[in-house]
């Protein structure tokens, strides 16, 4: 349903938006010609041709423009986007300031995967749970943060379950958290003079949800905030607001190629269990026989992202 609805904004325009790049300068050369359009042009039809290469633009230019543009500006090196822990995934990065007109590019990143998303061509771009609630208005948890900084979730989970005030266990916290930005670590105050505040059993949770929205939100409102005002100039709250964050992530990236034999190769056993076990060697059969909708269904099961790991399950 959201697919064709996507496609008849496409099929209301009258005209088309043509798209002439180098492809040695991909990201700078559509990030010129895209940005500051309107959003009527931008839902004309897209015909793109690469300089100094030969080819009409049938669909597979436009694919390829779409793909290797993703790759480009979701590449770490421009300091736009950060992977995630895990390196399944990526968010804003905070320190996305030293490059020029970062909040522009922002824009144009939201523009471009709502542009793929209604021209329904399945691109690189995993976004972090928290990227992906950002958009769709959905709050916070704990257990997103796991994804952007597995350490620190690890840390908030142990003073969640445990009694903070005993003395032997004290950890000494503060409603501060310090970052490290180029090379210095500053402290940030979570609350007013939140460095005089002491953390107790009493406003743990308080701290873990001020740590929560720091991270997740706060360290990086410009950028979500710029990312979601070029989505939504293309697709509207309204159009996407009844999909998950998982969902979400499958619209934009399409079903995940999963090999069942790479998921039996690293798959770790626990007494009594082994890789001859036989309930387990009819559980690998049983799944060899899958399609990749129902694997990437089982793979969300069992690690709560149907994501694949970028090295895949080593």
């Amino acid at each position: 349903y959201f697919q064709k609805q996507m496609k008849s904004k496409i099929r209301s325009m009258g005209g088309s938006f043509e798209l002439t790049v180098r492809r040695s300068h991909i990201l700078d050369d559509s990030y010129n010609k895209i940005f500051g359009k309107n959003p009527q042009e931008l839902l004309k039809p897209i015909h793109v041709k690469f300089i100094n290469e030969e080819g009409v633009d049938a669909g597979g230019l436009k694919r390829d423009w779409f793909t290797s543009l993703v790759k480009e500006l979701f590449n770490p090196n421009y300091a736009l986007f950060i992977p995630s822990s895990n390196k399944r995934s990526s968010q804003p990065n905070p320190l996305s300031f030293i490059n020029n007109n970062h909040i522009a590019y922002f824009k144009f990143a939201g523009q471009l995967i709502a542009r793929a998303l209604i021209e329904g061509i399945n691109v690189d771009a995993h976004l972090t749970t928290s990227f992906c609630k950002h958009i769709l208005r959905s709050p916070l948890s704990l257990r997103d943060l796991e994804d952007v900084d597995e350490s620190l979730h690890k840390s908030l989970q142990w003073i969640l379950a445990n009694n903070i005030d005993d003395p032997d266990y004290d950890p000494e916290l503060y409603f501060i958290i310090n970052e490290e930005r180029l090379g210095s670590v500053i402290s940030i105050n979570l609350i007013p003079n939140g460095d005089n505040v002491k953390v107790t059993n009493d406003n743990k949770e308080e701290y873990i949800n001020l740590i929560i929205e720091h991270r997740l939100k706060n360290s990086i409102a410009t950028q979500l905030k710029s990312f979601c005002d070029g989505f939504y100039s293309l697709i509207s709250y309204d159009d996407i607001k009844r999909f998950s964050p998982n969902e979400l992530d499958l619209l934009i990236c399409g079903i995940p190629n999963i090999d069942v034999e790479d998921l039996k190769k690293y798959t770790e056993y626990q007494f009594p269990y082994t890789a001859d076990t036989p309930v387990i060697r009819y559980f690998f059969d049983a799944i060899s026989k899958w399609d990749n909708e129902k694997l990437a269904k089982l793979l969300l099961f069992i690690t709560g992202s149907s994501q694949l790991p970028i090295a895949g399950f080593k």
